[in-house]
């Protein structure tokens, strides 16, 4: 069973705090494309972020180009082909002997789970959690007032 939206709203803001802290320690945060990047900067994350698609590299020619960094935080999508480049990105990084911080990117994707499927829809999520937790009995009384008007439109 899920936890309550004001529970998981929570988290989300905790996760997105050490996110932000992070990145202001100086830490490079790697998305995937710009998208990504603009939505953590929506949310509030001023660090360096690097993308690798507008780069136009393949992950190992894009993590050389990085030069020595001590940390990097992988924060690729949460679908299928994000869950390989995580797992690429991790091994080029540490194979090079830089530290791959993918801990975010877990505790992200395990609190969205199929809610979300990339990094460029987490505003929407934090938003659409944010309104749950302020009316949430809106939801139930909007369906609830479609299904009543649709059964009077059938009558």
């Amino acid at each position: 069973m899920r936890a309550p939206a004001n529970v998981r709203l929570e988290r989300l803001e905790r996760i997105l705090e050490h996110l932000s802290c992070e990145s202001e320690e100086g830490n490079l945060i790697i998305v995937e494309g710009a998208k990504d990047k603009n939505a953590l900067r929506a949310m509030g994350i001023r660090g360096r972020i690097c993308c690798l698609q507008s780069s136009r590299l393949n992950p190992l020619e894009f993590v050389e180009e990085l030069g020595d960094i001590q940390q990097a935080i992988v924060l690729t999508d949460f679908d299928g082909q994000g869950i390989q480049l995580a797992h690429r990105l991790s091994r080029t990084l540490n194979s090079r002997g830089s530290f791959a911080n993918t801990s975010i990117w877990r505790m992200l994707r395990e609190l969205t789970r199929s809610n979300v499927r990339s990094v460029e829809e987490l505003p929407g999520y934090r938003e659409s959690l944010r309104l749950e937790v302020e009316k949430p009995y809106d939801r139930f009384t909007h369906k609830f007032n479609r299904q009543y008007h649709l059964s009077k439109i059938q009558q």
